[in-house]
């Protein structure tokens, strides 16, 4: 944990220091950060009305408990998932108007997808106050405008390299704090780290593009009509033979999904979504890239994740621990950057809902520029003996956008009780 805060505190800095300003333009983000909207029905609609009991006003999504009386006389209790605090605030809705609904105790009337088992719960369309004032908040929003024809990349900062005779431990002993101990002579401190002066400096061929900036996503295709909305499926599909044990877990998914039940996710429980889906989930997703290192991060929980580019050896197998996003380590291929990445954990680890991988998942990854490097072609090829049988490919695009910022979108465990189907 000590090494991943280190890291973020040096991402930071630099975007501090790259960013002298930025068009603070939100992005609209459609609903469904955690959860699978299977199990909505959205070619209905249901309006209620009633007292909110809890309230969380949070991105990825707000949440609404409402105590509803229903036709017996009866009080039943509705859970109900709306969008985040972007699309809201957007809409005109704030946290200030929700939390004096939550207190005043006063009737308040939302329009829903309903679940589709009939449970009291839905995902939220439209929402009513006690003074009348009325916002549309669910699928009827307008989409912000993403084709934008300027770039604007910036400029890496101006490096001084350190004295040529300068050892890693003198380096070391300048920059770190004299209450911590040095470990430039440890077994894995010895290298230059991606983003060391002297890494940086080090003579390479220039990179025939740069992915600096803010990625949308799209999918296969913006007309896609599925549950990801506008934003095309993250689903990889078709899918590839599976193996008995990866068979299973689909089936029972499956099952659920006809049903309109949730299944079993992941990242409900607060687990990073990980490799692939951190790339193919709809969040905007910021990238700075360097001659040595390639840094990510999510709008979604705002997982991190890096690419090294400075020619590293990988770590050993024996010693490497595993994670959900794997050691990532990419390299130049002409115009293509070829990203092969392993040591995936096996724990709570998902392609998509119902098919878990194991620590045997390779996936590698081709990047390319499409649209005057406004379009990124992402190519997967993923092999998981374990789960299915060869090579799984498939083809998803993000879009270039200057009307996005990475906002706070942290999940927690126990608002997410708060929402249907939970």
């Amino acid at each position: 944990m000590q090494t991943g805060t280190k890291m973020m505190n040096k991402i930071n800095k630099i975007f501090k220091l790259l960013f002298t300003s930025l068009l603070i333009i939100y992005l609209y983000q459609p609903l469904m950060a955690h959860h699978s909207a299977v199990a909505f029905d959205k070619t209905k609609t249901v309006t209620i009305s009633g007292t909110i009991t809890r309230s969380v006003w949070r991105n990825p999504h707000m949440a609404i408990n409402m105590d509803v009386t229903n036709d017996g006389g009866s009080s039943d209790l509705w859970k109900i998932e709306g969008p985040g605090t972007t699309i809201l605030s957007g809409q005109g809705f704030n946290k200030k108007m929700l939390t004096d609904a939550t207190k005043s105790k006063e009737n308040i009337t939302v329009t829903v997808h309903p679940l589709r088992t009939g449970a009291p719960g839905g995902l939220l369309q439209k929402i009513t106050l006690a003074n009348g004032e009325t916002y549309t908040v669910g699928e009827d929003y307008e989409e912000a405008a993403t084709n934008v024809q300027e770039r604007v990349i910036p400029s890496l900062v101006e490096w001084t390299p350190p004295p040529a005779n300068e050892t890693l431990a003198e380096r070391e002993a300048k920059t770190r704090p004299k209450q911590l101990p040095l470990v430039a002579n440890s077994p894995r401190q010895t290298s230059l780290g991606a983003l060391d002066p002297e890494n940086l400096n080090k003579k390479r061929s220039s990179a025939p593009f740069d992915l600096t900036g803010i990625w949308s996503f799209r999918g296969e295709d913006r007309g896609e009509t599925n549950y990801t909305s506008m934003y095309g499926s993250y689903e990889f599909k078709p899918h590839p033979k599976f193996t008995e044990k990866g068979r299973k877990t689909l089936d029972e998914y499956l099952s659920y999904a006809r049903a309109g039940k949730r299944y079993y996710e992941p990242t409900a429980k607060c687990y990073p979504a990980g490799m692939p889906r951190v790339m193919t989930r709809y969040g905007a997703l910021m990238m700075l890239q360097y001659p040595t290192a390639i840094y990510m991060v999510s709008r979604l929980n705002n997982e991190y994740r890096v690419i090294w580019l400075d020619g590293r050896d990988r770590e050993p197998v024996d010693t490497r621990d595993n994670n959900w996003n794997g050691e990532s380590i990419g390299h130049w291929e002409g115009d293509t950057l070829v990203v092969e990445t392993l040591g995936f954990t096996d724990e709570n680890h998902l392609i998509q809902q119902g098919i878990f991988t194991g620590d045997q998942l390779k996936i590698v990854e081709r990047f390319s520029m499409l649209n005057d490097g406004n379009t990124l072609q992402m190519e997967f090829t993923m092999t998981d003996p374990e789960h299915w049988e060869g090579e799984w490919k498939h083809t998803k695009f993000r879009d270039r956008t200057l009307r996005a910022d990475i906002r706070e979108a942290n999940c927690i465990a126990a608002d997410n009780e708060l929402l249907p189907g939970m």
